[in-house]
């Protein structure tokens, strides 16, 4: 038998006008989430340049060739047949959601990209990652990957397991937090 509100209606009703009601209350963010396409780092012959304090992760918004060229340097190694960057156009109509972070080497982490959720003007990039099952005896850079479409430039927050561990403002042109040292002159 179905339960009934005394003042008459379903609970199934209520709820569903509680919710259509909390839809509707002005202010509310309402998030969208972001067509997501998995990537790699594995599929290039390169590595995540070094960071300062590398005890924090690595999160980026990689809009440009240029700005992955300043991420990720060339791995050049004999017989190798793997491209050093994305193709050519990659960066026309996506960006490049990258998450990276110094990790014992033979512990069984994982790190994932889970979803980007669109929140009015910014984006929400919600990460997993798990705690390493054994110890090790070396440390690994260890990135997570994936293309989104284009959008317009504004905040960006990194979650982890629910924690926020970075945020972004690409209309003031930060694309990478931290702040990727400068690199030193060639002479």
């Amino acid at each position: 038998m179905r339960s009934r509100n005394p003042r008459g209606g379903s609970a199934v009703a209520r709820r569903a006008a509680i919710w259509l009601g909390a839809l509707l209350v002005p202010g509310m963010i309402v998030a969208d989430e972001v067509p997501v396409r998995a990537d790699s780092a594995d599929r290039y012959q390169n590595f995540v340049v070094n960071w300062p304090g590398e005890q924090t992760p690595l999160c980026a918004i990689v809009r440009t060739a240029d700005d992955y060229a300043t991420l990720f340097h060339p791995a050049p190694v004999i017989g190798a047949r793997k491209p050093f960057a994305p193709a050519e156009g990659a960066f026309g109509k996506e960006m490049l959601v990258v998450v990276a972070r110094v990790v014992p080497g033979d512990a069984g982490t994982t790190l994932t990209i889970e979803k980007v959720e669109r929140t009015g003007a910014g984006l929400v990039v919600h990460c997993r990652s798990t705690a390493p099952s054994r110890p090790s005896t070396f440390t690994v850079k260890q990135t997570a990957m994936a293309w989104i479409p284009r959008g317009e430039p504004g905040p960006v927050r990194f979650l982890e397991n629910g924690r926020q561990i970075a945020a972004l403002d690409l209309a003031s042109g930060t694309w990478v937090a931290p702040a990727l040292a400068e690199p030193a002159p060639r002479d």
